[in-house]
């Protein structure tokens, strides 16, 4: 028998798994996890810059027949997410943010209809709030399975 949970508990549990790394100095937080790689720091805030967007951006579209907007450009979309967490004091400052912005984001979305459907730009594709939560929770786990490694 296959024990599933829904993408709302797994997005919640990973966002728990974020939230603890608060317990690392800032020098590991902020090296590289490997050569040419981005640092913890900067995986959670690329993280929290796409919970931003799908918070202010995809949500509000999540109607019935309802038309969400093209995902920007990643590559450009994640120089700007690079750029924005240079603000922070430091990455604990950036994980209660993260935090706060992933609570509200799951707050929205499990609020919805969870029945209705709705494309993403000029895609036939229908996604409900569930599928859509789906593909980013596939998002978190392949960032965390690269942090976890580097405990091997």
């Amino acid at each position: 028998m296959k024990l599933t949970i829904s993408p709302y508990q797994a997005y919640r549990n990973n966002m728990e798994f974020f939230g603890s790394l608060s317990t690392k100095n800032e020098a590991e937080l902020t090296k590289p996890i490997s050569s040419g790689k981005w640092s913890i720091k900067e995986i959670i805030g690329h993280i929290y810059f796409w919970d931003l967007y799908l918070l202010e951006n995809m949500v509000p579209e999540m109607k019935d027949n309802g038309v969400l907007p093209d995902f920007p450009d990643h590559d450009t979309y994640n120089e700007k997410a690079l750029e924005s967490i240079r603000s922070f004091e430091g990455t604990n400052v950036l994980i209660e943010e993260f935090i706060i912005i992933r609570n509200e984001l799951m707050d929205k979305m499990e609020s919805l209809d969870q029945k209705v459907t709705f494309t993403i730009g000029k895609k036939k594709r229908k996604y409900t709030p569930d599928s859509f939560l789906r593909m980013f929770v596939k998002h978190d786990i392949h960032h965390m399975e690269q942090i976890i490694s580097l405990a091997d």
